[in-house]
């Protein structure tokens, strides 16, 4: 979303007279406050209500502000039916990004797949982690989900965890093989 970038870009239009810079910059603070709190659908509407406004001044379509704003109603657009209420999350300390769990998973990850590790995870038994982990975040990780895992896996033959570097799973014999 580049709501800022379409604010700054009013003020570096020289279509717009002054008097009517500050309505297009209302505006758009507006559908930003409306997708803030949830309101994707009416952010849209405000957004398309300036851009026909601002259609009829001439060269309109050529300038950055007209970029922008078809930039910034991209997201409503796409995400009006998914959009959540920030400002609600925000007020009651919850967090409004999953940028922090996305990060520690690309850590745990990119660190197992790495090359040269000795129990580097195939690309199934990355998914197969990223599955579980999702799981016990939303709170549906429990017996019933772990059988069928077991199910999954007896049934295809998948490793669910770590592998050896051949692709080879651990085994007790296998174990006792490295410890001696």
């Amino acid at each position: 979303m580049k709501f800022q970038a379409a604010q700054r870009s009013v003020f570096g239009s020289k279509m717009i007279d002054s008097m009517d810079q500050e309505s297009v910059e209302t505006e758009i603070t507006h559908a930003k406050w409306l997708v803030w709190h949830g309101k994707g659908s009416q952010a849209l509407e405000r957004i398309k209500a300036l851009d026909s406004r601002l259609l009829a001044s001439e060269g309109y379509e050529f300038k950055t502000l007209w970029w922008n704003l078809n930039t910034v109603s991209s997201y409503p657009r796409n995400n009006a039916h998914t959009l959540v209420n920030y400002s609600a999350r925000h007020r009651k300390g919850l967090p409004i990004s999953s940028s922090i769990a996305e990060s520690a998973v690309n850590q745990v990850v990119s660190h197992r797949m790495a090359k040269k590790r000795q129990m580097r995870w195939t690309d199934e038994g990355a998914h197969c982690m990223a599955q579980v982990r999702v799981a016990v975040l939303n709170g549906e990780f429990s017996s019933h989900r772990i059988l069928a895992l077991k199910i999954a896996d007896s049934r295809y033959g998948k490793c669910i965890g770590p592998t050896w570097a051949g692709g080879r799973r651990r085994t007790a014999r296998t174990e006792s093989a490295v410890m001696s």
